[in-house]
């Protein structure tokens, strides 16, 4: 268990993961927990404490730290949309590293001493993917695009920021993760949404996809935010700067996920390949090895892929349903 005087600061508590995270860290015994962000669209789970704080506000940055005194920052707040990054690099830039320097130098200046977890990205690795094979915290990282490469540059100036200092930097980077709640720029949900929509005549009866012959894990989110709970419960344990993959989830194509998706359809559809979803560069796999999370912290994935996606799609029609009553 979490000690009583751990006081744990979240940033992007109101994003897809950061309410599961919170849900999750509530489970533990803490002094206190506070989530951060630009907004909150709505309450987050178990009473947590939400301040709207801009990482690029530095005044309202520094009060934050300065009067919550973390023991434990989680660092979730981030543009995670590699096709938005894309379309949007400046701001990209500025949210994923301008925000990032000024949450590290504010920490820097106003706590003695604290733990650090940055959550990076699988994205990093790039074109190391190549290989085929699971990949390893070893492998050296070779970004591909605007996500990524702000992603990897986040890890490197954290280590040199907190290099001989009493702030323990621990560098988690998570294969991709679905679940309840998260938007359409993101292939699982894009794909329930349009089937749920299907269902409800809101759309024709074809199903528009990119790239089907990807290969890639699909982590549930709920096991995401119990892993990076699980670092901050044993963080004493973890050697400073200790990268961690956050992987080992369901493997398969995007052909797999539709047909998936296509049993758990309560009406037939037509699939359609449309260019504009295929994404440049395409890795065609890209696995992580997760020995190094499973060893030090007893953490695995538990949860089904039938149980992911019939959340995942129950969730979707729950959400069209809604937007039609709206209109």
């Amino acid at each position: 268990m979490v000690s009583i005087d751990r006081r744990i600061l979240v940033t992007g508590a109101a994003g897809f993961v950061g309410r599961h995270v919170i849900e999750a860290l509530a489970t533990l015994d803490t002094e206190a927990m506070l989530g951060v962000g630009r907004r909150m669209a709505a309450p987050l789970p178990n009473g947590t404490r939400f301040l709207s704080v801009d990482l690029n506000d530095r005044e309202s940055l520094a009060a934050c730290i300065k009067n919550f005194q973390p023991t434990h920052v989680l660092h979730l707040a981030a543009q995670a949309s590699v096709g938005q990054a894309t379309n949007r690099a400046a701001e990209t830039w500025r949210i994923n590293v301008s925000g990032l320097i000024n949450l590290a130098e504010v920490v820097l200046r106003e706590l003695k001493s604290a733990t650090f977890i940055y959550i990076s990205s699988s994205e990093v690795y790039g074109r190391a993917f190549l290989s085929g094979e699971p990949l390893t915290e070893t492998t050296i990282p070779e970004p591909m695009n605007v996500y990524a490469r702000t992603k990897y540059v986040g890890e490197k100036l954290l280590e040199d920021i907190f290099g001989r200092t009493d702030i323990k930097l621990i560098t988690l980077r998570p294969f991709n993760h679905i679940g309840k709640g998260q938007d359409e720029r993101f292939v699982v949900s894009a794909f329930a949404h349009q089937i749920a929509r299907i269902e409800t005549d809101a759309m024709p009866p074809k199903l528009f996809v990119g790239n089907l012959s990807s290969y890639r894990e699909f982590l549930d989110v709920r096991d995401v935010a119990r892993a990076y709970v699980r670092v901050v419960e044993i963080s004493d344990n973890l050697e400073p700067d200790i990268i961690l993959n956050v992987a080992g989830g369901m493997r398969r194509t995007i052909a797999d996920v539709i047909e998936d998706l296509r049993l758990l359809a309560k009406v037939p559809f037509e699939i359609i390949v449309d260019p504009s979803r295929v994404r440049p560069l395409e890795i065609p796999v890209a696995l992580g090895n997760a020995d190094r999370i499973n060893s030090l912290t007893g953490w695995k994935p538990q949860f089904s892929w039938p149980e992911t996606l019939s959340e995942i799609i129950d969730d979707a029609r729950i959400r069209i349903s809604e937007t039609t009553l709206i209109r």
